[in-house]
């Protein structure tokens, strides 16, 4: 997301509300209103401190509507080369994603089976049927063999 913040406010506890002005999403899994949106920091975090009038890029999670920026999440100063490069890194993405449908479309057709299946080779007339002898096993119940004649 590149983000404007707004104000940084602390709240009760070790929470920090900074209020930010969505002005471009980039990336995100959940829909993001491009306006002021609260993003919630925990002040044990170790991200740098935002400062209001500050264009920043911001990785973080999202729950319940709210902005979360907890440890593994970044934060940086805004800088115009990384929206080109996203830009880039996301076109890469969506070759890479077509070449590789391309592919499996490809692959389909060919399954490795062509024609009539291959017969079998076992041989089934190998034992006559003939009367069957049971015998008992080791814990007591009854086993039905063939028996030759």
């Amino acid at each position: 997301i590149h983000a404007k913040v707004k104000s940084v406010e602390r709240g009760n506890c070790n929470e920090i509300t900074t209020v930010v002005e969505v002005k471009d999403i980039l990336k995100s899994s959940m829909p993001i209103t491009q306006s002021q949106v609260p993003l919630l920091t925990n002040s044990s975090c170790q991200c740098p401190p935002l400062q209001p009038k500050q264009d920043v890029l911001i990785m973080c999670y999202e729950w319940r509507s709210r902005l979360m920026l907890l440890d593994g999440c970044l934060v940086e100063k805004w800088k115009d080369q990384l929206n080109k490069r996203f830009k880039r890194w996301e076109q890469r993405l969506q070759e890479q994603k077509q070449r590789t449908a391309r592919s499996k479309n490809q692959n389909t057709g060919r399954s490795g089976r062509s024609g009539a299946p291959k017969p079998s080779n076992k041989n089934t007339n190998t034992l006559v049927s003939g009367p069957k002898k049971a015998t008992k096993t080791r814990n007591g119940q009854k086993e039905t063999k063939a028996k030759k004649v």
